[in-house]
């Protein structure tokens, strides 16, 4: 495994650790509260410059950044800093929550252009060889002559190699009648659809489902505990034989939480695993193993600046709604979500494979991540940027400031809290990869149950 594996998650976490830093940093210069160094990782300073009384440096570990700030600990005595608003502590409470919220709102405004700048490059949507997909017989394709398996090669005088051909071929369509070229087991036949059934038949069109072999395994999910590989093929679920990947979800529905046994085939060899998927929605009914099917066509779709705009807001507030909801289930079910959690090798790990998926990936997950480390920060947990606005606002309340003792003890409750969470955090970032590569090696060898994480 060479740097380049690495890449994605070093470049994918330093703009999200700068942004965030620089939001606290401009925002301390714009309070006027004196900045002491701007550090880029953590650990010894590997280079660095000197500038307007602020040291500017890159450090060893590329695992975080800060903003030192003057007066922004407690005495040695453990009382508080004396001066004025050119230090923290002594800010105005006000000037305080700005320069506090002024990271996270960095990484907001950082998810919302790196949406924009993902629109305009294009996101790659999936398409399909020019073949047509089941049809019932009680649909208005079928009785104007369409079959499961014709290959069509024009419409509306268009050609049409892909499913995308089609869907451009088709723009306006049902102002007039539409031919339909097409070939039926080798041999040519033309269709002519009247204008009032062409929008009709085109929605009642489908392309063929996509093969039951898994396409991607999304990391720390319940198959990827269980050792499902890239290339496996589902050959049952609870011991009904399925044909398509779209059968696999079918199978799962509603069994969320539920053990079902998955039969495999690889390498020509099959092998039984027991994966209990995770839920994906309040009800239990949505369940997910963590799988994708295999990618096949694809085109890309750009859109100009001012419809990337509108997009990108909708989507920005998307990821903000599903970052927050997420949160809140493992906060309120934590022994449930464990395995989603994670630290900077799995942020890692889920860079490099969006990376392999397309630069689109890449940069839908910087914006995510931009809004995970937004909500986490702003949580009213002390070392958190939001138990800084949490003591802010007490002052405000109180209408003075906290005692030095006060201050010390909320700290060591942080610590406590944080300190906690990242040794959860950093082991099971460190263990997870092993963990994978005995379940992987173990799968076609033997049957293996992968029970509810929070069992």
């Amino acid at each position: 495994m060479g740097i380049g594996s690495f890449l994605p998650g070093i470049v994918l976490l330093g703009i999200v650790i700068f942004v965030h830093e620089l939001g606290h940093f401009l925002a301390a210069k714009w309070r006027r509260v004196t900045v002491l160094r701007f550090s880029l990782g953590m650990g010894p300073e590997l280079v660095g410059f000197t500038a307007g009384g602020t040291r500017y440096c890159l450090s060893w570990i590329p695992l975080g950044g800060f903003v030192q700030m003057a007066g922004d600990q407690l005495n040695e005595d453990g009382t508080m800093p004396e001066g004025g608003p050119e230090k923290f502590l002594t800010h105005p409470w006000f000037g305080r929550v700005a320069i506090a919220v002024a990271g996270p709102a960095a990484n907001l405004v950082t998810a919302f252009v790196v949406m924009v700048i993902t629109f305009l490059v294009g996101v790659q949507q999936p398409d399909w060889t020019n073949l047509l997909g089941p049809l019932a017989a009680s649909t208005t394709a079928y009785t104007a002559g369409l079959r499961e398996g014709d290959r069509f090669t024009s419409f509306a005088g268009k050609p049409t190699r892909t499913w995308h051909d089609l869907e451009n071929a088709s723009a306006g369509a049902g102002k007039a009648d539409a031919t339909f070229t097409l070939e039926r087991a080798g041999t040519p036949l033309t269709l002519v659809i009247p204008a009032a059934r062409v929008k009709t038949v085109l929605a009642d069109l489908q392309p063929p489902p996509p093969p039951p072999v898994v396409g991607g395994v999304g990391t720390g999910m319940p198959a990827y505990r269980a050792g499902v590989k890239e290339g496996d093929r589902v050959l049952q679920v609870d011991g009904k034989p399925v044909h398509s990947f779209t059968e696999i979800a079918q199978a799962l529905h509603g069994r969320a939480d539920q053990p079902v046994p998955i039969r495999f085939e690889r390498d020509g060899r099959t092998f039984d695993l027991t994966i209990a998927p995770m839920r994906v929605d309040g009800t239990g009914e949505g369940a997910l193993i963590g799988i994708e099917p295999p990618r096949g066509l694809e085109w890309t779709e750009k859109l100009p600046l001012l419809e990337a705009v509108p997009a990108a807001w909708r989507g920005t507030g998307g990821l903000v709604a599903s970052v927050y909801g997420s949160l809140w289930l493992t906060l309120t079910r934590p022994a449930y979500y464990r395995e989603s959690v994670g630290g900077p090798i799995f942020i890692g790990q889920m860079a490099r494979d969006s990376a392999k998926r397309g630069l689109d990936r890449w940069l839908y997950l910087l914006a995510l991540i931009n809004i995970a480390i937004m909500a986490f920060n702003l949580l009213p947990v002390p070392l958190l940027d939001g138990g800084h606005v949490t003591l802010a606002a007490l002052e405000a309340v109180r209408r003075r400031a906290v005692s030095g003792r006060t201050y010390m003890n909320f700290q060591k409750v942080g610590l406590v809290l944080v300190g906690t969470l990242f040794v959860f955090i950093v082991s099971k970032d460190l263990m997870r990869p092993f963990q994978r590569l005995r379940a992987v090696d173990k799968a076609p060898r033997e049957t293996t149950t992968v029970a509810p994480s929070h069992h």
